[in-house]
């Protein structure tokens, strides 16, 4: 049976920030400096199906990545405030749908979370089972790795893996770490074309 890596959604731009740097196959773009005041900024991804608030301006790329199942195109948009060692991060990954039709769904989001928390070297302290609209299911996971936390939101939708990320200096998040989790939506046509996609219909 096919499966899909733990590890198959690195974390290119949170390492920069997370000290592991040399972990990814390539160093990623620096992202520039943020005023802490700056308004949020929504985006919204047509091709990716959601928008969602980031604090400021935002880095947008894309890497070819290679997995269990074949290379996929992992989708990546980065808030990163340099002078407060935090980065907000959003990104998606469609796997092959006949792939995605042999696991578990909770089983993808599960892994990913375990993979985000392995790639910046970090240790999971709590974990709990999501949902979102439309009945998908997620998983949001914290960890801890030197003096740097993370909280991550990873969702599947038919054959596409959302992650929602944030890192920030252990003791003191945000304040707008809520409103970030909380801003992202799906575009209900993107989301039902998905699921039907692994639905066969």
């Amino acid at each position: 049976m096919m499966k899909i890596s733990r590890r198959a959604v690195p974390l290119a731009a949170l390492l920069v920030l997370g000290g592991c740097a040399g972990r990814t196959q390539s160093a990623p773009p620096e992202a520039a400096a943020e005023p802490v005041q700056a308004p949020p900024a929504v985006v919204q991804s047509t091709e990716g199906g959601f928008s969602v608030a980031f604090p400021g301006p935002v880095t947008e790329e894309r890497r070819v990545q290679p997995t269990d199942v074949g290379e996929v195109t992992l989708h990546t948009f980065i808030a990163a405030r340099t002078a407060e060692d935090t980065a907000y991060y959003v990104s998606y990954t469609d796997f092959p749908p006949a792939a995605v039709a042999q696991v578990d769904p909770r089983d993808v989001v599960s892994r990913a979370s375990q993979g985000a928390l392995e790639a910046l070297g970090a240790t999971g302290i709590s974990a709990k089972p999501v949902q979102m609209d439309g009945g998908f299911p997620g998983q949001e996971v914290g960890g801890l790795s030197g003096p740097r936390r993370l909280r991550g939101r990873f969702f599947m939708v038919g054959p596409r893996l959302y992650q929602q990320l944030l890192l920030h200096p252990d003791g003191r998040p945000p304040k707008d770490a809520d409103r970030f989790f909380d801003s992202f939506r799906l575009d209900p046509t993107v989301a039902g074309r998905l699921g039907n996609v692994t639905r066969g219909t």
